[in-house]
């Protein structure tokens, strides 16, 4: 069996179940695969099974014209007005080159120090109690409320959490999200 490719910006992508080991016949590259994305694929065409190989290799992106993340933190719909959150570098490569997480409303990448944020997996506020002061502001920036947070939230539950780490500085970024 080949060894499947990393995602730097996802490195727990096959432990959180994002990419499963399950024998597919992959649509992008018509190979029998070992390893099935169970993610979100935002393009026109209905797309079923696809291997992590077209993902990292971006073909799966470039073939048909999708992203494997709806949306961006602090992206606007011109963002030559506002200047983009991330590097362009950045996003290109987690748009079209990293697995994208489950998510209730979609799922949005957080940035930090000009870069895209790792993505580090789901959280409740018992995984957040140890970075909880980095997390905070982005706890109240949510919406949802601090106390809510703190009481409601479960990695597994209606309202989760989302941990991200910078590559650069190494702080905690956290995205809220409820069904």
């Amino acid at each position: 069996m080949e060894t499947p490719p990393f995602f730097f910006y996802s490195p727990n992508a096959y432990a959180l179940g994002i990419i499963e080991q399950r024998p597919i016949t992959c649509q992008c590259c018509g190979k029998a695969r070992d390893f099935h994305y169970r993610g979100n694929f935002y393009c026109t065409t209905a797309i079923d099974a696809l291997c992590p190989w077209c993902i990292a290799d971006g073909s799966a992106a470039e073939k048909y014209e999708g992203s494997f993340v709806s949306d961006f933190e602090g992206l606007n719909p011109d963002p030559r007005e506002l200047g983009l959150p991330m590097s362009e570098a950045s996003m290109a490569q987690v748009s079209g080159h990293t697995p994208g997480y489950a998510s209730w409303q979609g799922d949005v990448w957080l940035g930090h120090c000009g870069d895209a944020c790792i993505f580090l997996g789901y959280v409740g506020s018992k995984e957040l109690a140890p970075v909880w002061s980095e997390v905070r502001a982005d706890a109240v920036a949510s919406g949802w409320g601090e106390e809510n947070i703190q009481h409601h939230l479960h990695k597994d539950g209606d309202m989760t959490g989302y941990l991200f780490q910078c590559q650069h500085c190494g702080k905690h970024r956290l995205h809220v999200d409820a069904n």
